[in-house]
């Protein structure tokens, strides 16, 4: 939960995206959460399990660090060059977990199993690997330290338009697997109709509107989602695939 209502709830298995236009997509992702993070002790709270969870990561509890993870907009800044896909993956799972080495180095072989790498990635370095390769090695890392919530920061922008689509899809299949809770941070309309249960409208950093994929999507309310929505000429075929999709995956 924070105050100005960028992220109130994000419950069990759902996903949450939160929308804003494209010129202002770099303030709606990770800044926006850290300026807000620095004005929770003026104006608000944050809860995780209805539990506070102090603004500074430097105060939280190991515990709490593990919960919450974060999935940064451009991998190749996010993975340290220096370490191996098996150093990057099985740290926090020693760090945040606990686990032994050798416990951390099963763990790496399952996270890249989970999201659909070959076990011969464990021991490249980052700048071997293509931009969807890099930012799937981040998410694995994110879910080494089985997090109850996954914050997913501009994911999509900085990869190529050929794989846009598969990290959306794998995100969606993670959630339904594991049991994970996702915030989506992005201005892709169409990724927001693939993905999310609930969707929350900023404007100015503030919710405008809030609702169901479906309802927000098919008929917004306010006028500043109307006009996002009519920016985004070819949200129609989003929603075409949307209506196609498993009705379970939306219906929460």
């Amino acid at each position: 939960m924070l105050r100005h209502g960028v992220a109130e709830a994000v419950t069990d298995s759902n996903a949450v995206k939160v929308s804003a236009p494209a010129t202002a997509s770099w303030r709606a992702g990770h800044p926006v959460l850290m300026f807000l993070a620095r004005r929770v002790a003026a104006s608000g709270r944050i809860l995780l399990r209805n539990e506070p969870l102090p603004a500074s990561a430097r105060r939280r509890t190991t515990e709490q660090r593990r919960q919450v993870q974060l999935v940064f907009q451009n991998p190749a800044d996010a993975v340290n060059p220096r370490h191996t896909v098996e150093f990057a993956v099985g740290r926090p799972a020693r760090t945040l977990r606990g686990l032994t080495r050798a416990q951390a180095n099963a763990e790496v072989t399952q996270m890249l199993e989970a999201v659909r790498l070959p076990a011969r990635v464990r021991t490249r370095y980052p700048a071997e690997l293509s931009g969807g390769e890099r930012q799937r090695v981040a998410i694995a890392r994110a879910l080494a330290t089985q997090p109850e919530l996954l914050i997913c920061d501009e994911v999509t922008s900085a990869l190529d338009v050929s794989v846009h689509a598969a990290v959306p899809n794998l995100l969606g299949e993670l959630r339904e697997e594991l049991d994970l809770a996702i915030l989506f941070i992005s201005h892709h309309l169409g990724v927001v109709a693939a993905i999310a249960d609930e969707v929350l409208v900023l404007e100015h950093g503030h919710v405008c509107e809030r609702g169901s994929t479906n309802a927000v999507l098919r008929a917004p309310t306010q006028p500043y989602t109307q006009r996002l929505l009519e920016a985004a000429p070819g949200l129609s075929v989003a929603i075409a695939e949307w209506d196609a999709s498993t009705p379970t995956t939306h219906a929460r």
